[in-house]
């Protein structure tokens, strides 16, 4: 998808991006002192939800949220949605009421000091390629999660998909969801494609609105297959209604 881009918001990003990435070091270097102090991993995460606020408002993101009555806020979800664009991991991050972490390709835990920084935080990690091998460590990163009282955000299909259209999804968060015995909560994110995709960086000003669904409850009444495509078919038709 080629985003059309004016003139203003080339001039915004020129100035925006070099300040968001010196803010982005400070963000790396902030989490990596909570590690050495008392009872920091409280402060990690408070940094870690302003880090997703101010990437919104860095952009100029008119974000709205609509269901958000439907999260028990002392639970732990499955958060599942659709991923069109860069921007997803500020929105989530930001206006969800309970604090999400990412289920993480394991390659970005061998950078320098941002791998430090996702352990920090408790990302789970998969590495895809031999995701079956590592099954043991991939289900205790994730109980590690759950047992501090978080929530995973998986995106199943895979990659941003630079779309309004749904590509196919994985099975991991059914997997998952199922192993664990954790609801599923699906959220649907609208627009976010017009305003960034993958490759492109332009702080385009504009509307993101989530749709929070009803979650899924009862995950083990389902196979996997019919759990997926049931998550499939409850975010594609609220996308296209």
């Amino acid at each position: 998808m080629s985003l059309k881009i004016d003139t203003k918001t080339r001039i915004r990003t020129l100035y925006l991006f070099p300040t968001f990435l010196f803010l982005f070091v400070i963000f790396i270097l902030s989490i990596l002192l909570t590690s050495i102090i008392p009872d920091g991993k409280k402060l990690a995460t408070k940094i870690y939800h302003y880090f997703g606020w101010l990437g919104i408002k860095m952009v100029g993101v008119n974000l709205t949220i609509s269901g958000i009555d439907k999260i028990n806020t002392n639970r732990s979800y499955i958060v599942v949605g659709n991923h069109p664009s860069t921007l997803d991991v500020f929105t989530h991050i930001h206006a969800l009421p309970v604090s999400i972490r990412f289920l993480t390709k394991t390659e970005l835990f061998r950078w320098p000091f941002f791998g430090r920084v996702l352990k920090i935080l408790g990302l789970p990690r998969i590495d895809r390629k031999n995701a079956q091998l590592n099954l043991p460590e991939i289900n205790k990163s994730i109980s590690n999660v759950i047992a501090e009282g978080n929530s995973i955000m998986i995106f199943p299909e895979g990659t941003r998909s630079n779309q309004k259209d749904l590509l196919p999804f994985k099975k991991g968060a059914a997997n998952i969801s199922k192993s664990f015995n954790l609801p599923i909560l699906p959220v649907v994110t609208h627009n976010a494609h017009n305003l960034m995709t993958k490759g492109k960086v332009w702080f385009k000003k504009g509307d993101i609105h989530l749709d929070v669904l009803e979650p899924i409850e009862n995950p083990n009444d389902y196979t996997t297959e019919q759990l997926t495509d049931l998550i499939y078919k409850k975010i594609n038709e609220v996308l296209n209604s």
